[in-house]
């Protein structure tokens, strides 16, 4: 059984799944700067015009499905639907604590990993 989708929670994953929906294949090269354009779109609507220049990903298809890859921490987060104020600090930082998750980016395979932290 599936999972029903909940929208307006993340800008980009709400952009993916309705690009989807609509037959866009989002790993064609073809649509890369159709996508970064309206990520950049997104982004300019919360984030300061300065920042944008943070935004750098990759998509990636494989097995008939793809995989959205933020290749710095900021994108990363972004792309989680996560809007940090402090940019300077999550870019020089590997690890940085946001709520009550210590997230960690590895810089070599792209990954963001979080741990809950207790009080």
């Amino acid at each position: 059984m599936g999972k029903r989708y909940n929208w307006d929670i993340n800008p980009f994953q709400d952009f993916m799944v309705r690009s989807i929906m609509y037959n866009v294949d989002v790993a064609d090269e073809n649509y890369e700067a159709d996508i970064y354009s309206s990520f950049a779109m997104i982004l300019e609507e919360i984030v300061d015009d300065n920042d944008i220049k943070h935004l750098d990903f990759e998509i990636k298809m494989k097995d008939n499905s793809f995989k959205l890859i933020g290749k710095n921490a900021v994108t990363a987060l972004w792309l989680t639907g996560i809007f940090p104020r402090d940019l300077n600090f999550v870019l020089k930082n590997k690890v940085f604590l946001i709520g009550d998750r210590k997230y960690k980016y590895n810089k070599k395979t792209y990954k963001l990993t979080y741990t809950i932290v207790n009080e």
